[in-house]
């Protein structure tokens, strides 16, 4: 919390160098991005090094975009900040870049990006039928490594970042390539047709709209270098759409005192399941989250859960008893609203 405070003293002290920024800096927006916003981007990242941000302003609006370029990993940290940000006269400050539709045409090096000349096609996989995968279609876009071929790329998700905004762009896709123009057999649609395409695939899932789905729990054994690992997996988990009103995670670790030659527990572990049934009452019993997985491997049990608010997780810690003959707890818990934390576990 410190380094938020940080920043935003800053910024109080330094915002009117940014106010009407479009308008003041017109005729020498290079310069004054190289100036001004290298110095807001230096206090920004200070916070956190993976997050940018953005000016958007004139007499009567002024947005603070603070983005994470796609880079979900920092994601929390920019609606963290943006959660604590204070009242800073006309100033509105935002998480993630936002849809701003499809009124755009821009160049990416000698490339013009233009919503009208983007194709796309969605592509299914017998193995994977409710992941959101689509091929993008661009006329000057080249099978051949250089710079023609990433401007294209770079432009194209430009574009699905303005059309879907920056969250939808990252998250929302489990696949996307891209080709030049498609071939006569291939059916392909309109770029504007995009956010009902998504909309449409997501709202096919098992699980689509549900707060609550039914647990679908999976064993998996497998091996780390010579010792198993035993994973509990809730697989209803995997294309989870209210991510964000479970924003705090629970990563539990049981340092196991009795352990067999594979490093797995032995012995009495009744201990052990009164401690999950405890966080699996309070936390998913009670409708307050959900469970996600446990990982058992090298003498320790991994635990993890999401929950609605941190409150929810301290009240039901507060359940167990400070010591275990068989085990060490210790607990973590942290803001991960988009579930990236546990997205290796999700994916299984």
């Amino acid at each position: 919390m410190q380094r938020v405070k940080e920043f935003w003293n800053w910024f109080e002290k330094n915002h009117d160098s940014y106010s009407s920024f479009n308008k003041r800096y017109t005729f020498n927006r290079e310069e004054a991005e190289e100036l001004l916003l290298a110095s807001l981007t230096k206090a920004l990242q200070k916070y956190s090094k993976g997050l940018f941000a953005e000016i958007s302003s004139d007499d009567e609006k002024q947005e603070l975009i603070i983005t994470a370029q796609g880079n979900k990993e920092f994601f929390a940290d920019a609606y963290a900040l943006v959660e604590s940000a204070p009242s800073i006269g006309s100033w509105e400050f935002l998480a993630l870049k936002p849809a701003i539709g499809l009124d755009f045409n821009f160049k990416m090096a000698d490339v013009t990006i233009n919503p009208d000349e983007i194709l796309f096609m969605p592509l299914e996989a017998d193995e994977y039928p409710d992941d959101v995968a689509i091929r993008l279609y661009h006329k000057s876009y080249t099978q051949e490594e250089g710079a023609t071929r990433n401007a294209v790329i770079v432009g194209l998700y430009a574009a699905l970042n303005m059309f879907l905004g920056e969250k939808s762009t990252t998250l929302d896709f489990q696949y996307i390539d891209f080709d030049d123009m498609p071939h006569p057999k291939e059916q392909t649609f309109p770029f504007s047709e995009l956010k009902d395409y998504i909309a449409y695939k997501k709202g096919q899932r098992a699980n689509a709209g549900l707060e609550f789905p039914t647990e679908d729990i999976k064993l998996s054994e497998g091996k780390i270098g010579k010792l198993p690992q035993l994973l509990v997996l809730n697989r209803a988990m995997k294309y989870y759409e209210f991510t964000e009103k479970f924003p705090y995670m629970l990563h539990m670790t049981l340092d196991i005192k009795n352990i067999s030659e594979n490093a797995l527990p032995t012995g009495n572990t009744d201990e052990i399941y009164e401690i999950e049934d405890i966080v699996y009452q309070g936390i998913f019993k009670a409708k307050k989250g959900h469970f996600i997985a446990t990982e058992t491997y090298n003498g320790k049990r991994n635990i993890y859960y999401y929950a609605d608010l941190k409150e929810t997780v301290e009240s039901t810690l507060e359940l167990l008893d400070n010591e275990y003959e068989t085990c060490t707890v210790t607990t973590k818990v942290e803001f991960d609203p988009f579930w990236v934390l546990c997205e290796q576990y999700l994916e299984l």
